[in-house]
């Protein structure tokens, strides 16, 4: 349930504002600027997640981030009309408040039992990635079906009300004493955490291309490439495809907590060479195309899954800067989905859709081979952590 109130935000702005302004005739380059400055938050919000260490509960800041967020983009839906200006700096802000409650969620799962952590990564990263591609087509069907008004409304209690859920988390406040010993106190923590090895280990897998599955942003585009009509991709890169990522997340933590995590992030990152294989080379029709992203999708989703348990693990058990670091750590793998985005489309610049799938399929496969071998030297840093 956590998962869905980022997730959602996010669709909010990659998934709705694009049809919406669209429709309103803003030239796809436009578009192209307000949801690139939109994203900036996900990279840097790293940068002001400490205040979710510093204050009153992580579930506080949950309940008021998605309060904020969804009310900026709420707001952002009835300024369409009138300055896209204002509209963009409403959905950087809501995007920044949905940082918050990344960082506050991550530092909720870091206070679990090393055993839960893979589980609760899938079902967290289900709710985030599939419940987000479903708020996002719902959000769709209501903007065909109701005036702006209603679908402002609309927005703001698909972002915020999954949020209620905190409610039922029964958290232990931290110990504070003073502001400015706890500053130092959460900066010292940061920095042990960074002087660590296994957290440049981890690093390494994080900044890696394996399992970033950055042909989840381009899907959608390259239908027609498989004679794919209009239909088949609003279900396959939509609705469906949100429900094989949730899928995919739910294995992929399951899988996390039964085995060698660095081993399931190498995994998921195969699992996506294959069907990139299949996609390059399975023949330009519709079967290919439905039936090779739906198998990306469940590896998609079983990747996320895996690397926010990774990350878990790379933690350990700091609770005391847990929001801080795991929103610094977490912000790395947004480096791969986009140099990725960008090779992807080189590929299929030069080659088509063989040449976009084939790049994604070799930098999968190339880059598990060598953090195999990480793994295999790095097995005893993290079984004494």
């Amino acid at each position: 349930m956590l998962g869905l109130p980022y997730g959602i935000s996010t669709a909010i702005l990659t998934i709705l504002m694009p049809y919406l302004l669209r429709k309103q005739g803003v030239a796809v380059d436009r578009i192209a600027d307000i949801v690139a400055l939109g994203t900036i938050p996900a990279v840097w919000y790293f940068l002001y997640s400490p205040v979710v260490d510093m204050g009153p509960l992580r579930r506080t800041w949950i309940l008021c981030a998605a309060s904020v967020a969804g009310l900026c983009s709420a707001l952002a839906v009835l300024l369409l009309h009138i300055s896209l200006g204002w509209l963009t700096i409403l959905l950087v802000a809501a995007s920044a408040f949905a940082g918050l409650l990344s960082s506050a969620s991550g530092a909720l799962m870091a206070s679990l039992r090393p055993n839960a952590r893979g589980r609760a990564s899938g079902l967290y990263q289900a709710g985030n990635l599939g419940g987000g591609a479903i708020g996002g087509g719902a959000a769709i069907w209501l903007a065909d079906h109701a005036a702006l008004p209603l679908l402002a409304w609309g927005v703001m209690l698909l972002v915020a009300a999954p949020a209620l859920a905190a409610f039922l988390i029964r958290e232990t406040p931290l110990k504070h004493s003073g502001v400015g010993a706890h500053v130092v106190s959460l900066f010292r923590d940061v920095g042990q955490v960074l002087r660590m090895r296994r957290t440049w280990i981890g690093l390494l897998f994080f900044l890696s291309p394996v399992g970033s599955a950055a042909v989840v942003n381009l899907i959608s585009g390259v239908g027609p490439d498989y004679h794919a009509s209009g239909v088949e991709v609003m279900w396959v890169s939509g609705v469906a495809g949100g429900l094989l990522i949730a899928l995919g997340s739910v294995v992929g933590g399951f899988v996390a907590d039964r085995m060698n995590r660095m081993l399931a992030y190498v995994l998921g990152g195969a699992f996506a060479a294959v069907f990139g294989v299949y996609l390059a080379f399975g023949g330009a029709s519709p079967w290919t195309y439905g039936a090779g992203y739906s198998g990306y999708a469940i590896a998609a989703g079983f990747s996320y899954a895996v690397f926010t348990a990774l990350v878990l693990e790379v933690l350990g058990d700091n609770r005391h800067a847990a929001g801080t670091a795991y929103s610094l750590l977490t912000a790395s793998g947004n480096l791969p989905l986009a140099y990725m985005t960008w090779l992807d489309g080189q590929g299929y610049h030069r080659w088509g859709s063989k040449g976009l799938m084939g790049v994604d399929a070799i930098a999968n496969a190339g880059g598990g081979l060598l953090l195999l071998l990480i793994a295999y030297r790095a097995r005893r840093v993290f079984s004494k952590s």
